[in-house]
Order: structure tokens, then sequence, then C-alpha cells
């Protein structure tokens, strides 16, 4: 495990960045005799209205956005669809909620890795619609309808705007964004009817920015985001289904082998995750039965905030952060598998 400023981020926000350790603080100092009007005792105590505040913005936020009370899942009455779900993080996914007698369905052009009785394996290109819905029918006709979905399914070319074919560029914007579109009109109009469901949307950190060799990837999950809060709003305005949870996942790089060959100068800043990192926030807004916006690691939450920043600032982040130059050393994988990022 590479030690990494998100280790110590976490550490801060169950201490000093934490209600808790700040409204005991406060009383600890009136009892070691700072009073209401000293110096000591007001600055602390604003410093602690400011992360109440903070603290207060997100539990607002994650309230609005799944209601005052949310109800646990009983997996029992779960059936789970993952795309790109034979390996790496889909595969960890599959095989993490098999352990628990979850009925799992892998959507892929390749069987998975390890088998499992409580995974089932379908053969699917999932960039095509026509073999979405044939294989659909067949999931609902044999298990009944899913109710959790997945969309992780992914492919990386690693060529310029230029080097890449027409067909280089389609596959991966069929098998990143269209694939995500295709398996949702299958499988959510039974979730709107029952007014339950979860699907979660696998983006990536990259939908923030664009990166050399990586546009038709990058062009894909920045369109994933936006098909996300589409999909969140539609669901809410539209359907009048805000039982069904939407969730967004944007991960930096993880150890999949799809970036291999990728390095980062900054890897305490930029960790590489692995897909245990990725997995375990999937599953818990699962558990919760809440939606959920998930930035992983730290410096993600950062990156939405570049765009705001003048052009040269930005340049210059690209830079010295090695995005310009990490594909040049690419040797990820590039076969017709749909992986996941």
């Amino acid at each position: 495990m590479i030690l990494s400023i998100d280790f110590f981020i976490r550490i801060l926000s169950l201490s000093f960045f934490h209600p808790s350790f700040v409204l005991i603080f406060l009383p600890y100092l009136y009892a070691q005799g700072y009073g209401f009007t000293t110096s000591e005792f007001l600055w602390s105590s604003l410093y602690a209205g400011i992360v109440c505040f903070f603290w207060f913005l997100g539990y607002l936020s994650l309230k609005s956005r799944n209601g005052l009370k949310s109800t646990k899942i009983n997996w029992d009455d779960e059936i789970v669809v993952v795309t790109g779900g034979s390996g790496g993080v889909g595969g960890l996914l599959a095989e993490t909620l098999a352990i628990r007698n979850v009925t799992v369905i892998i959507l892929d052009v390749k069987p998975p890795e390890n088998e499992h009785v409580n995974i089932e394996y379908f053969k699917c290109d999932v960039s095509n619609y026509e073999e979405v819905q044939r294989v659909g029918k067949e999931i609902i006709e044999e298990f009944g309808n899913p109710t959790i979905l997945v969309n992780n399914a992914a492919i990386v070319r690693g060529k310029t705007i230029l080097e890449g074919s027409v067909r280089d560029i389609t596959d991966t914007i069929n098998t990143n964004l269209l694939s995500s579109f295709w398996t949702t009109k299958v499988f959510l109009p039974d979730m709107i009817e029952n007014n339950h469901g979860h699907i979660v949307t696998v983006a990536s950190s990259i939908g923030f920015s664009g990166l050399p060799q990586l546009a038709d990837y990058c062009a894909s999950k920045a369109a994933l985001i936006s098909f996300h809060e589409s999909l969140r709003y539609e669901l809410d305005t539209r359907y009048n289904a805000k039982q069904v949870r939407t969730t967004l996942l944007c991960p930096g790089e993880i150890d999949t082998g799809l970036f291999d060959g990728v390095e980062f100068p900054f890897p305490f800043i930029t960790p590489r995750l692995a897909p245990l990192d990725v997995v375990k926030p999937i599953i818990t807004a699962l558990d919760k039965n809440e939606g959920h916006v998930i930035f992983k690691p730290y410096f993600v939450y950062l990156m939405p905030l570049l765009r705001f920043l003048p052009s040269f600032i930005q340049d210059l982040v690209h830079k010295f952060s090695g995005a310009n130059d990490g594909m040049k050393t690419w040797r990820g994988k590039q076969n017709d598998s749909k992986k996941d990022q």
C-alpha cells in the first residue's frame, strides 16, 4: 500500500475536521479556564462553526437527494446486472455481492475469470442495442426484472484523434457511453413501475479534463457524467420515481491493467487505486439504498474546479501533473473485452 495524501485527509476528516471533535473541544477549552470572551475560545468557536456548517451542507445534500429516511435494501430480493463484469472492478464487485448470496448477472463478451454459484454470465456486446434487448429479455424471463444495474463496461484505445480509426472511435463511444443508454432502456422501465432500483454509472476523473491520446475516452466519460445527471432529474421530475437511486462514480487510475504503463510523477497526490477502493463505496451506497456521487481519490474533487481557473494555470497543472505525457508509456489492455476503468 502506497501512503498518499488520501490517508492523511481521512484522518483529519475523522478528527480535526469532524463536528464531534470540535464540539467536544469547546467545553474542554472552557474547563481549562478560557472564558467565552477570550480570543482562544472565540477563534475556536468560529472554527467549530465552519466545520459544522460544511458537514451540515453535506448532510443536507444527501437528504435532499435521498429523502429524510432511507430504508436498507433486502439483498434477498435484489437482482444485480453488472456490465463489463468479467474482471477488474466489475469482476470484484460481482464476486463480493455473490458471496452475500445475491443473484449477480454479468454482461460481457468474455466469461468471468472466476466462477461462483451466484454469478450468471451472459455473453453480450453491450454496445449493440439489439443484443442488449435480446439478452435482457432472456434475463427477465429466467430470473425476473433486475433491480440494480451497474454500468461499468469500458475500453481504451490510447490513440490520438488522427491515429485512431473510425472503428476505434466508434467502439469506444459505443462501449463506454451508448451501452449505458441501451442497458438503462431495457432494465429501467420495471424499476420505475415498482419505484425501486439503483443505477450505478462508472465514469472517470478524466471526464472532467481532456488528455492526449484519450480524446474518445475522455469524451465518453464526460458524457456519462451528464447521462447520470439527466437520468437522476428525469426520474425525479418526469417519472416521479424518487426511490430509484442513481450513483455516479468518478475514480482516478485503477490498478486493473487498463492503464498499465501510465505513471504520474506525484503518486502521493494522485495514487493508483486498488479495485477494492472502488468497490467498497459502491457497495456502501447500495447497502444504504442511497444515491451518491463518489470521487476517489481526493484529488478528483479539485478537477471540476480546474475549468474555473485561467487557461495558463490549467496548462501548468497538466504539465507538472504528468497528464500530458502519461499515455506516452501506456501499454494497457486493448482487446475487445468490455473492461472497466
